[in-house]
């Protein structure tokens, strides 16, 4: 009797073993699948349509073990077996994996700027691609929508349309050099009589300037020194602004938050100084400071002085070095908290909000938390997932409460909503360091498209 329990217990272990096996692999399979038909269609379409601007998302739904059973029955021996299931996947080198599907449902998106007939096209040549079959129940949509541009880069040039633009001033610049060629040699002569003109010109121009110059020193010998002191005057005044060998050149608007935090402390006399020399800078700096010392140091320049140049080089050097060594800032800060978990961000910037609550305020609006991605649009959400990998974006979802996951999903079109879900549900949990690498990606994507102002921060529901 102990002997027969026994055995049925291990017979049920195994089996429960080999279940989970199986599902297992039936969610490899079908994520598989999606994926390579996705990137087989992605590219056929890209090489169509001449752009990269569309989102394909592919359903597939797989053949149940019970169905497989089924259709084992209904085979007779000796009767060739047909194929019902994926006739058009052949080409996508799937394999027997190409029989475990049961239904295909696929949706596209593309720009709204594709003409109809380009729309036609791509219908036909997806339906042939996947094979999609209507007896089957398989579906195909696609929709068009406003793709926003993407930022430029260089490796885009070798690519139309802007291959054809390089192409054309590639062409155009070979057609002038050999046209001057041309000229050279034709009329050698004259390239000489161009080249004696001008150094004619040039002489005439020198020897009017001498001869002004020595009338004026005749009657007035200080004439010369004050024509030269006001021409050489001018020419610092035109060149001082971004002179790079002027005195506080190391100033611009970049370190303006830096700057404005070191003078606070400062006197309005070395204020003044460092407003003299840094004009293009001087309404950034006056705004940022105490009204009290901002005119202080202002009214420092109304009246016009001689100071001692190594003064003015003393506090140069000592600014220059307070500069250099200076730490911390919002976006210092900011840096530090993306590299944390969002629990500890909130701890953390709620601890800073109990000694200053502006700086904690504006930290909360520089730092970049997953919750947020619920209070976008619906044009931001689909920017954000063209440019990021999917099954990071959805491990991202994951992290977040039900009810902000669904209030995101909710804004994607249904193919996407319904991939991402899928790969939340089936798809295992990422590790805690993965996860933060990927929420730094996401994050640090999310301020290249603001900076770049194509990531809008309103919260506008779709």
């Amino acid at each position: 009797m102990k002997f027969r329990f026994f055995a049925i217990a291990l017979a049920f272990f195994v089996l429960s073993q080999i279940s989970e096996a199986k599902q297992g692999s039936d969610i490899q399979t079908k994520i598989a699948i999606e994926k390579n038909l996705e990137e087989r269609l992605h590219r056929i379409l890209t090489e169509i349509i001449g752009t990269d601007k569309l989102i394909i998302v592919i359903n597939a739904q797989l053949v149940s073990s019970a169905d497989e059973e089924d259709e084992d029955e209904v085979v007779l021996p000796g009767v060739p077996l047909q194929e019902k299931l994926g006739l058009g996947l052949a080409g996508l080198e799937l394999g027997d994996t190409a029989k475990k599907i049961k239904k295909l449902s696929a949706q596209i998106i593309v720009d709204k700027g594709l003409p109809e007939s380009m729309l036609k096209i791509i219908k036909e040549v997806s339906a042939g691609v996947l094979g999609l079959d209507d007896e089957r129940g398989d579906i195909l949509t696609i929709k068009k929508m406003n793709f926003r541009k993407n930022p430029f880069s260089w490796s885009d040039i070798i690519y139309p349309p802007h291959l054809w633009g390089l192409l054309f001033t590639a062409l155009f610049a070979v057609a002038m050099a050999a046209f001057f060629v041309f000229v050279l040699k034709t009329f050698p002569g004259s390239v000489e009589s161009i080249s004696q003109t001008v150094r004619e010109a040039r002489e005439k121009s020198a020897s009017a300037v001498h001869g002004g110059l020595s009338s004026a020193s005749a009657v007035n010998p200080a004439a010369l020194f004050s024509s030269s002191e006001g021409g050489f005057a001018r020419k610092k005044a035109e060149s001082a602004p971004w002179r790079e060998d002027g005195h506080f050149s190391f100033v611009t608007p970049a370190i303006a938050d830096k700057l404005i935090f070191l003078l606070k402390k400062e006197k309005p006399e070395n204020i003044a100084i460092l407003l003299n020399y840094v004009p293009d800078v001087s309404a950034i700096i006056l705004s940022g400071l105490d009204k009290k010392l901002a005119g202080d140091a202002l009214s420092r320049l109304t009246y016009t002085r001689s100071l001692p140049g190594e003064e003015v080089i003393k506090w140069e050097n000592e600014l220059k070095q307070k500069l250099d060594f200076f730490v911390g800032g919002k976006e210092i800060v900011s840096d530090i908290l993306e590299n944390l978990s969002e629990t500890e961000t909130d701890e953390y910037i709620a601890f800073i909000g109990e000694g200053d609550s502006a700086f904690a305020e504006e930290l909360k609006k520089s730092v970049f938390r997953t919750a947020s991605l619920s209070e976008m649009s619906r044009d931001s959400l689909l920017l954000l997932y063209q440019n990021f990998n999917p099954v990071s974006f959805a491990n991202a979802l994951r992290s977040l409460p039900e009810d902000i996951r669904k209030k995101t999903l909710d804004k994607f079109p249904q193919g996407i909503s319904s991939r991402l879900s899928e790969e939340i549900e089936l798809a295992s949990a990422p590790g805690a360091e993965k996860l933060r690498g990927e929420r730094k990606a996401l994050s640090r994507l999310v301020s290249r498209l603001k900076k770049d102002g194509l990531l809008k921060t309103d919260k506008t529901e779709a």
